[in-house]
């Protein structure tokens, strides 16, 4: 990989490279989509150009509220080419959220896909900083209910500008996006990230999965979170690969694709796992060209997994603020539960809750200091007290609790906030769900906590079997018992159809939080069930 210096670290700037060197070779596979390097170089300067027209400048806050696409790609490398910030809005959101998010971004123009369209109707009234609303789709009916309090443009006007390169400059130090955490405890904060930012987390994909001009990155999730646009189409950018781009991600298509696009690499998210792993085994299981699977967090079969599907897992862990900050070397053999160690350009350390640091087992929480500029977030947009809460005695905290051993391998623990305390003892509700998780007749679970009626907190489990399959709650208490703490064990279960779950896949547990005990819900204590200590 070509290491490019400091003012050479803008996206707009690596395309515009990889277009004179390597105009010819494909960069985007996505559906029946194939777009060159020299293509998507042009394409994004016209669309630049046309922003400028709209007067779109440096630093304004432009929202996109877009699924997967080429049109996706095409605003961010374009926004990047004028100094634009992009505002990545997941595309679940709808009513006050997202209302927040436009308003808290300071958006002053939204490019939007034609189908969710009626989310912006619904708060048109509110939204009053934007000005500019461009539409993804084939006509503009959809926007009669905007003609009259914005601008309105179809997408397809923005390829009528000239295709050179914008006359913008644009630094290594200045911002790229704005990505929204989720925000389950608070107000979602804007997460504040530079070109550079977007570099190094590029370059760690290239260096620990082993990219070359050869790969095939493929993503099956969002664009507007970091893994597919930063690990995937960035990383295979700077590669000099391909990048292969689905719309979702379906455990009844995902190794189809891999095969269609002929996919040497991926990088997905740790609830992706379970659906893959628990479908019925195949012949050609094995039979494809996938070489390097990234999963974050590493699941408990994982050498299973390996022998099943004939890939090299990697793992590692991160965070939208820091980016990836610990990766198992690539020639090192997976520990079980760990993570992996510090990359070069990270410090990492345990702290306890008044910031002093903790010796090897010992369970704190995971902070993080770069040792270069500009591989970590700015700050939280347009709140600086949380960016100073979140970054005390010059440590970024994540609010995720971990340990490392006495060789510096780290391991996660949970995160703060989903962290469980029952009866003095500290209970981490991801360990607890990757026993309940290795059950043969379970697809997948979720822990948190229920508040107990005795103070602190008690234990909740909902649980997802797989198809076809039942279970009594004795059942999955008598397998806890035989490998948990005794005081790890649910008290409640519940079985549901399905865990809600953001567009990432991620569980959104505050969900299952408010929903609380529900007349489904089974309570081992009022079923005078007696756990074997």
């Amino acid at each position: 990989m070509k290491e490019y210096k400091y003012e050479e670290r803008t996206v707009g700037k690596i395309l515009e490279h990889k277009a004179r060197t390597v105009g010819g070779k494909y960069f985007l596979l996505h559906e029946d989509l194939r777009v060159t390097y020299k293509e998507m170089d042009e394409n994004t300067n016209k669309i630049a150009n046309s922003l400028l027209r709209l007067g779109v400048k440096k630093g304004d806050k432009v929202c996109m509220i877009m699924e997967n696409s080429l049109y996706f790609l095409y605003s961010w490398f374009a926004l990047s080419k004028i100094g634009a910030v992009m505002v990545a809005i997941n595309t679940a959101l709808k009513g006050s959220l997202l209302r927040y998010m436009i308003d808290n971004s300071d958006g002053s123009v939204i490019v939007v896909d034609g189908d969710l369209i009626d989310r912006l109707l619904s708060i048109r009234k509110e939204i009053k900083k934007v000005k500019t609303i461009i539409i993804v789709a084939d006509h503009l009916e959809e926007a009669k209910g905007f003609r009259s309090d914005y601008i309105v443009k179809q997408f397809l006007e923005l390829f009528d500008d000239s295709p050179k390169r914008p006359a913008c400059e644009v630094h290594f130090y200045d911002p790229m996006s704005i990505l929204y955490t989720s925000g389950t405890t608070g107000p979602s904060k804007g997460v504040l990230l530079s070109h550079a930012y977007y570099y190094s987390a590029a370059s760690v994909a290239n260096h620990c999965l082993r990219y070359d001009e050869e790969a095939v990155v493929y993503s099956c999730l969002p664009l507007f979170h970091a893994n597919a646009s930063m690990f995937g189409a960035l990383g295979a950018m700077l590669a000099e690969g391909t990048f292969a781009l689905a719309k979702r991600f379906s455990v009844n298509t995902f190794w189809n694709e891999i095969r269609s696009y002929k996919a040497t690499h991926t990088s997905v998210v740790g609830s992706i796992f379970p659906p893959l792993w628990r479908q019925p085994p195949r012949e050609d299981d094995a039979i494809h060209p996938l070489k390097v699977f990234n999963i974050f967090p590493l699941m408990p079969e994982f050498e299973e997994f390996e022998k099943r599907f004939h890939v090299k897992l990697v793992t590692g862990y991160g965070t939208t603020e820091a980016g990836v900050v610990c990766m198992v070397p690539f020639d090192e053999k997976l520990r079980p539960g760990s993570c992996g160690k510090p990359l070069s350009i990270f410090n990492v350390k345990i702290f306890d809750d008044h910031d002093i640091e903790l010796g090897p087992k010992s369970s704190g929480e995971i902070v993080v200091r770069g040792k270069e500029p500009y591989v970590q977030m700015d700050g939280y947009y347009n709140m600086p007290e949380a960016t100073a809460r979140a970054c005390r005695n010059l440590w970024f905290h994540t609010g995720d609790l971990g340990y490392k051993d006495e060789d510096g391998y780290f391991y996660f623990v949970d995160r703060k906030k989903d962290a469980i305390r029952r009866r003095g003892e500290n209970i981490s509700s991801f360990e607890v769900e990757q026993v309940i998780n290795t059950h043969p007749k379970v697809q997948e679970s979720a822990v948190f906590a229920i508040l107990s009626e005795l103070g602190e907190d008690d234990v909740k489990v909902a649980v997802v079997l797989r198809k076809c399959e039942q279970m009594k709650h004795e059942e999955l208490i008598s397998f806890c018992e035989d490998r948990m703490a005794y005081f790890a064990i649910p008290r409640y279960v519940e079985f549901k159809e399905s865990l809600p779950k953001s567009p990432t896949l991620r569980v959104e547990k505050y969900k299952l939080r408010d929903e609380g005990i529900t007349s489904d819900t089974w309570d081992r204590e009022k079923a005078g069930h007696k756990l074997r200590r």
